[in-house]
């Protein structure tokens, strides 16, 4: 069975979704009790908030298990992992253009600063000769 990315994109982004409303409904729980226990000496406690928040905090377990089985049993086929070892390839060869490109830079630089001592040394030459001809 065939899986398209779309549908594997679609729902890792559910189940990442589903966890942080675990995470939310887990704190609301952790809330609930801990007012509840804290007034427990002088209100009785409303027991189906807890139970309501606890049923839905199965819920979203339930959804979270069936929706990482899913994404386990459907994982994108090689063609990611060749994506992936395609990408890194590039990024080596990007990485040595990188160093040629640097290697190249200071060739430059070397060049330029020759050209500009070797223009500067012209100057002198031309400068002295024309104050031998003056003499």
């Amino acid at each position: 069975m065939s899986t398209s990315e779309a549908d594997v994109l679609n729902n890792s982004n559910n189940a990442l979704e589903t966890l942080s409303n675990l995470w939310y409904t887990m704190l609301q729980i952790i809330q609930a009790v801990s007012s509840a226990s804290a007034s427990s000496l002088t209100v009785e406690p409303d027991l189906a908030k807890l139970q309501k928040a606890r049923k839905e905090y199965e819920q979203l377990k339930t959804s979270l298990r069936k929706t990482a089985e899913w994404l386990e049993s459907n994982q994108l086929e090689e063609e990611l992992e060749n994506e992936t070892t395609e990408y890194k390839n590039k990024l080596i060869v990007q990485e040595d253009l990188q160093k040629k490109q640097l290697r190249v830079n200071d060739q430059l630089k070397r060049l330029l600063s020759q050209s500009y001592a070797l223009q500067f040394q012209l100057e002198m030459l031309f400068t002295s000769s024309q104050d031998v001809k003056i003499n």
